[in-house]
């Protein structure tokens, strides 16, 4: 018997679920207001393990989340609803844990608000919005998709379900990552050391790969100086990918049409942040991947690995011990 460590919100989503492996799981859940109970009674479980998800890594109890998670005598398993691993609670928690396991399953949600976020801008819908306020009935044009080509930084499984989309609208994709190769879901793939040329021609550039000490800041003077004038510049990744202020400069410069971000460097964004009203960006809370549906693909994934684990086999997206060496 293992304590099975889980947000309250979580749990009522997959109790049912769960019910099969009872005689193998104590389910023990946290709530929004810290409160800790057995739903279905105490056990004398010494290891753990545990699902990380939204529900918990926004609560106002997160902190409790993760001191009842470094309490545990033994965490076997922990089962993260992200992929990303950089942040430091989550170093922490890849250090303790014998075996840990993420999930893209939100990648299908972040490629959607990107597309949202395109055909924002190439339709102008900020200039459709003032034409509405002011009750005037102007007939503006618009830029198709398949006219703009698209270069997407990371090519992970984020960018990858970006680019399926696009090509689908007609958009030129081109991938950037470390192996290099070819995909499907792009028109060519190039290295990061051979992107510059991209960079130049692309209508539009989204970042979607994780942060490192050799991305951050990537985004900075000199990458914004060799994007194509006018160009959209999008990011899903992280906050400090970017230099914030030679975004800023090159935007008041005119150097870019438009930026929309759902990740800062700062979260939640101070109210003084000249982020807020810059009007050439486009901000939203670090929501992109907040779908139901991006919730209960997630959720399989747990319950997927959930058997897996108790039955000794591989877990699916399992993270190698070394990346939280």
């Amino acid at each position: 018997m293992r304590t099975f460590f889980v947000h309250a919100k979580t749990f009522e989503r997959i109790e049912d679920a769960l019910k099969p492996f009872a005689d193998q799981i104590s389910p023990l859940i946290l709530s929004d207001e810290g409160d800790l109970k057995h739903p279905w009674g105490e056990s004398e479980a010494r290891s753990a393990i545990a699902y990380g998800t939204t529900d918990a890594y926004f609560s106002p109890a997160v902190m409790t989340f993760f001191t009842t998670l470094f309490e545990f005598e033994r965490l076997d398993w922990f089962q993260s609803s992200a992929a990303g691993t950089e942040h430091p609670m989550i170093q922490a928690t890849g250090k303790k844990a014998a075996r840990f396991s993420g999930s893209h399953e939100q990648s299908h949600a972040i490629a959607e608000w990107v597309l949202w976020a395109g055909l924002d801008h190439f339709q102008d819908g900020a200039a459709r919005r003032r034409a509405q306020e002011r009750h005037s009935w102007e007939r503006l044009p618009f830029r198709e998709i398949s006219s703009t080509s698209w270069l997407i930084i990371g090519f992970g499984s984020i960018g990858q379900e970006t680019g399926r989309r696009l090509r689908v609208l007609g958009a030129h994709v081109t991938g950037v990552r470390r192996s290099g190769g070819a995909s499907e879901a792009a028109d060519e793939i190039v290295t990061p050391e051979n992107m510059q040329a991209a960079l130049r021609t692309a209508d539009a550039v989204l970042l979607s790969l994780p942060l490192t000490d050799e991305t951050e800041n990537m985004a900075n003077a000199a990458f914004f100086d060799l994007m194509k004038p006018g160009s959209l510049f999008v990011n899903v990744g992280r906050g400090a990918l970017v230099d914030e202020p030679a975004l800023l400069a090159a935007l008041d410069a005119g150097r870019l049409a438009q930026a929309y971000l759902d990740v800062v460097r700062e979260e939640p964004l101070s109210p003084e942040n000249a982020i807020w009203q810059h009007p050439l960006i486009t901000l939203t809370p670090h929501i992109s991947a907040l779908t139901p549906q991006s919730g209960l693909r997630t959720d399989q994934v747990f319950l997927t690995n959930l058997e897996r684990f108790l039955a000794g086999k591989p877990l699916k997206n399992e993270v190698p011990k070394d990346v939280f060496a």
